[in-house]
């Protein structure tokens, strides 16, 4: 008999965007539930929202209308304050007991085969963490075609073991708000001897767009949090030299929210409350440009 948490985290949810996260959900949920009966399911959401997403009477309506559809339990914890990505999944991993989370993004749609294929390369114990494809736009980072391993493993969809948790603990908050998380989280598990996997097999639909000429749309939220994260990543993991050229590139870019970046990492940096460096050989982290790990392939112009 396995069990499964769900996780997800909404903040400030359009109409409609949380109905159709569960509607791909219990569906992956119930055909999952078809191969291994014994699965048991319990879906927690967060909410960061500056006003709840549902009330006390919807999530008791909720709970019951999903479990015909192999869920057995469905609650929602309301934060009253934006954790970030990394923080409200460290509030919802607060008495985590089941054998696997599966974190997802809320932007997402489960493919029908969801879950069965991301517990297949669970199959060995050494795996720590499994990541489902993303489309329409696909991750373009490397993975090995034959065993799946790969440098990280993205959140907007992944697997993780029980045991990671046990043995890592939980998400780095305190240096990654929005960005990186994940990538700091999947270089922990692989220090600690786990392997990370791509399954493409496992499909999720995730609302990332390109516009009509062909680019990546990027809110302000990434222009900031993604400058932030990459030199706490860099710094984290034994690259001082390679947090200062970032460091010194966004202090003189043409972007507001780049420099601000800046100036809360030379702020961090001055109060001495930069993470502990790890990985100081460079066993498992990448810097492949600006990049965290080899590319197949890019969306940008080079």
């Amino acid at each position: 008999m396995t069990s499964l948490r769900v996780h997800t985290v909404f903040y400030r949810p359009a109409p409609g965007d949380f109905d159709r996260f569960i509607r791909g959900l219990r569906n992956a949920v119930r055909v999952a539930a078809q191969q291994d009966p014994g699965l048991q399911v319990s879906v927690i959401v967060g909410d960061g929202s500056p006003i709840p997403a549902l009330t006390v009477e919807q999530t008791e309506e909720l709970g019951e209308s999903l479990r015909p559809w192999g869920i057995d339990r469905f609650a929602y914890d309301y934060f009253d304050a934006n954790l970030g990505s990394a923080g409200g999944h460290n509030r919802l991993l607060d008495g985590f007991d089941e054998d696997f989370v599966l974190i997802l993004n809320p932007d997402v749609f489960a493919s029908p085969f969801l879950l069965p294929e991301l517990f297949l390369p669970h199959a060995d114990s050494r795996v720590g963490i499994v990541e489902a494809r993303q489309i329409p736009l696909e991750h373009p980072k490397r993975y090995d075609p034959d065993s799946g391993d790969t440098s990280w493993a993205s959140t907007a969809g992944a697997l993780v073991r029980r045991a990671v948790i046990d043995k890592v603990g939980v998400f780095d908050a305190d240096s990654f708000f929005l960005y990186c998380d994940d990538v700091d989280f999947s270089w922990r598990t692989r220090l600690a001897g786990f392997r990370v996997v791509h399954q493409p097999a496992a499909r999720i639909f995730h609302d990332k767009r390109i516009t009509l000429e062909g680019r990546m749309e990027v809110g302000d939220a990434e222009h900031y949090y993604a400058a932030e994260a990459a030199m706490m990543l860099a710094w984290k993991y034994s690259r001082p030299d390679l947090a200062e050229e970032w460091f010194d590139s966004l202090s003189r870019s043409e972007m507001p929210l780049q420099r601000k970046a800046a100036d809360r990492f030379r702020e961090r940096r001055a109060a001495g409350t930069l993470p502990e460096p790890l990985d100081p050989s460079g066993r498992v982290a990448e810097f492949i440009g600006i990049n965290f790990a080899e590319h197949r392939f890019s969306y940008d112009d080079d």
